[in-house]
C-alpha cells in the first residue's frame, strides 16, 4: 500500500468536500501520520490544487460526464502523479487508486481503473487557442470568470503575463530579536539553508522546513511581504492605531513592535485569542478587542491617528500561496464581498481623528474590491482624500494614489493599498 497516495486523498477530500484550508489539513495529517514521505504528500496535494482546472479538463476528455467528487479527486491524483512524479510506478499508482476507489464506491472501481489507464497513456491536452479565455484558464489554472474580470481593466498580453507569473516557493520572514542581517545570512550559509534577499534588509525568503529545526527560529517571524509593506506605509510617525480586521495579527504585532499604541480587533473571540497568543510569542504588547468592524463603537469615535482596514476579500492575489482559494470562490461572491468591504470602510472612518489616516488594503487584484470601493467611499465622504505612498525598489501600479501590486510587475503576491487622509 502506498501511504502517500492514501494520505493525499484524505487531505484533498477535506479540502474539496469540506472546504478546509490546505495548510491546516496538510499540517494536521503530517503531525499525526507516521512513516510517510512529507515532501511527496506535499507535492501531490499542492500539485493537484495548483493544476485543478487543467486536470479536470484533461479528465473530461475520457469520460462522458465527470464522476462524483470523491472519484474525481482520485482521478486528479492519477493524472497529476503520472505526469509529475517518477517515484511512483504507474502500475502501483493505478493499483492503489483502484483500492481506494473500492473503499469509496466498489461499483466505481472498474471505471477508475479504465480511466486511469487512459490518463497515464495520454499527454495532458489544452483547449484551442482560438478560445483565448478557455485556453488561458486551463493552461494557467485561473477560472474563466477571474480572467474576464481582469480583462475589464487590462489587455490580453498583461493578463497573460499576470496569471502566468511564478513566484518564489520559499517562505517569507522578517527578523526579530537581537540579530543583524549579516549575522543571520552567515548562519544560514553555515547551515546550508537556501535563502533569497527580500525588499527590506530585515526580510528574506527562506527554506522554512530547514530553518524550523534550528535555533534561528527565535530570531524570525513568518510574515508575508505584502503584510509588512502595508504596515510600513500606514504611519509616518508614532501614534494610536486601530486595526479593525486584525486576525491572525501579523500587522498589529509588527506595528506594536515599532512602538505604536495598537488596538487589535476581530469579530470572533477565538481569533482574538490567536492575536493575543501571537503577540505574546513575539514579546509584544497590544490591546485586543472582540469587535464587529461593521458596527460603530461610540467610545472610539475620532480617537485614532491611524485606522487600518485590511478587509476580508476574495484572496485572488495570493492564489500562488493558497491554491485552494479558487475552489471556494465564485463570481457571485464578489459583489457581496465588495459590499462588506465598503461597509467596514465607512464605519471605520468614524474612528479617525481630523488629520489622521484611514488605510484600506486587500490581498486581491480586481477593481471591484479595490478602486471601486475607494471611489464609492470618496463620493460620500468629501472629508477624505487619497494620499501618496512610497515603496522604493518595487514597481507598483499607481492610479490616482490607488496602488495595486501586480505579481508580474512587483514579484510579490498581489495586493492593494489606498491611504486616505481625513481633512
Amino acid at each position: 500500500m502506498n501511504k502517500e497516495l492514501k494520505v493525499s486523498f484524505e487531505i484533498l477530500k477535506k479540502i474539496y468536500l469540506e472546504k478546509s484550508f490546505v495548510s491546516i489539513e496538510l499540517n494536521k495529517y503530517i503531525q499525526t501520520t507516521s512513516d510517510i514521505s512529507v515532501p511527496t504528500v506535499t507535492k501531490i496535494v499542492y500539485g493537484v490544487l495548483e493544476k485543478d482546472i487543467s486536470l479536470e479538463y484533461f479528465i473530461s476528455k475520457y469520460t462522458s460526464k465527470l464522476p462524483k467528487k470523491e472519484i474525481l479527486i482520485l482521478l486528479k491524483i492519477v493524472a497529476y502523479v503520472s505526469k509529475a512524479l517518477s517515484s511512483i510506478p504507474h502500475f502501483a499508482l493505478v493499483n492503489e487508486i483502484v483500492n481506494i476507489a473500492k473503499s469509496v464506491d466498489k461499483n466505481q472501481a472498474g471505471f477508475v481503473n479504465a480511466v486511469s489507464k487512459k490518463l497515464i497513456a495520454n499527454d495532458i491536452v489544452l483547449p484551442s487557442k482560438k478560445n483565448e479565455i478557455k485556453y488561458l484558464s486551463v493552461k494557467y489554472n485561473f477560472p474563466e470568470w477571474v480572467i474576464k474580470e481582469l480583462l475589464k481593466s487590462h489587455n490580453l498580453a498583461f493578463v497573460t503575463d499576470l496569471i502566468s507569473k511564478e513566484l518564489s516557493t520559499l517562505t517569507h520572514i522578517r527578523l526579530s530579536g537581537e540579530i543583524t542581517s549579516s549575522e543571520f545570512e552567515e548562519k544560514l550559509k553555515n547551515m546550508n539553508i537556501h535563502f533569497e534577499k527580500s525588499l527590506y534588509d530585515f526580510t528574506y525568503y527562506v527554506d522554512y522546513h530547514k530553518l524550523l529545526k534550528t535555533e534561528l527560529m527565535k530570531n524570525i517571524v513568518v510574515q508575508g511581504l505584502p503584510s509588512i509593506i502595508t504596515a510600513n506605509v500606514l504611519a509616518d510617525k508614532k501614534g494610536k492605531i486601530l486595526d479593525v480586521c486584525s486576525a491572525p495579527g501579523g500587522k498589529s504585532v509588527y506595528l506594536a513592535s515599532m512602538g505604536h499604541d495598537v488596538y487589535s480587533c476581530d469579530i470572533h473571540s477565538h481569533r482574538v485569542g490567536l492575536i493575543k497568543k501571537y503577540a505574546e510569542s513575539c514579546g509584544v504588547k497590544l490591546k485586543t478587542f472582540v469587535q464587529d468592524a461593521t458596527k460603530l463603537n461610540d467610545a472610539w469615535i475620532e480617537k485614532f491617528d491611524y485606522v487600518l482596514c485590511d478587509v476580508p476579500c476574495s484572496n485572488l492575489g495570493v492564489t500562488r500561496k493558497k491554491p485552494d482559494v479558487f475552489l471556494n470562490r465564485k463570481e457571485s461572491d464578489i459583489d457581496t464581498i465588495a459590499g462588506l468591504q465598503l461597509q467596514i470602510l465607512e464605519n471605520s472612518a468614524n474612528y479617525v481623528k481630523r488629520g489622521g489616516i484611514l488605510q484600506y488594503s486587500t490581498c486581491t487584484i480586481i477593481d471591484k474590491e479595490n478602486k471601486d470601493v475607494i471611489n464609492k467611499f470618496l463620493k460620500k465622504h468629501k472629508d477624505f482624500e487619497l494620499t501618496e505612498i512610497k515603496v522604493d525598489g518595487i514597481d507598483i501600479t499607481n492610479d490616482n494614489n490607488m496602488y495595486t501590486f501586480y505579481p508580474n510587475l512587483t514579484n510579490t503576491e498581489g495586493f492593494f493599498i489606498g491611504r486616505l487622509k481625513r481633512l
